[in-house]
């Protein structure tokens, strides 16, 4: 029996004449139908063909922006993260998700980016930290918005 690619959870698979014969002597065999079950991968969450994974990355890389090697289901690939990306935002991967059930086709994997602020940081990150709080304040708002 093959699978066809993209099959989702629940789906039902039709098989002519594998199924059990009736209790009638030389009568035929009937359908057999398979419930599909999929076991998860932990890497992704699956939503449709779509794969969703989520990536913590330094308050450093957010703001400077960094490259990632993120994995898939057919190894890994390098995804540039801007400068200045904001927690939660999304970035798409085309192409990198589950086949389309039906199609050759393959959707997309969204990387959800979180932004780890440090806990603990040393006296010299403090530092730079209360310098970076002084250029800010020397300056308008504006960095906040973006405007």
């Amino acid at each position: 029996m093959t699978i066809p690619p993209g099959i989702e959870e629940g789906m039902a698979l039709h098989i002519p004449g594998k199924g059990m014969a009736s209790l009638e002597a030389g009568s035929a065999s009937g359908d057999l139908f398979v419930v599909v079950r999929t076991r998860r991968d932990p890497r992704f969450e699956r939503a449709g063909a779509d794969l969703l994974r989520q990536h913590t990355i330094s308050l450093t890389d957010a703001v400077l922006g960094t490259t990632l090697e993120v994995p898939t289901l057919d190894g890994s690939v390098s995804v540039t993260v801007p400068p200045g990306i904001q927690p939660g935002e999304v970035l798409r991967i085309r192409g990198k998700g589950l086949p389309e059930f039906g199609s050759s086709r393959h959707e997309e994997l969204y990387l959800r980016i979180e932004v780890a602020i440090p806990a603990h940081i040393t006296r010299e990150e403090r530092d730079l930290y209360k310098r970076l709080r002084a250029i800010e304040k020397e300056r308008d708002d504006s960095f906040l918005t973006g405007k």
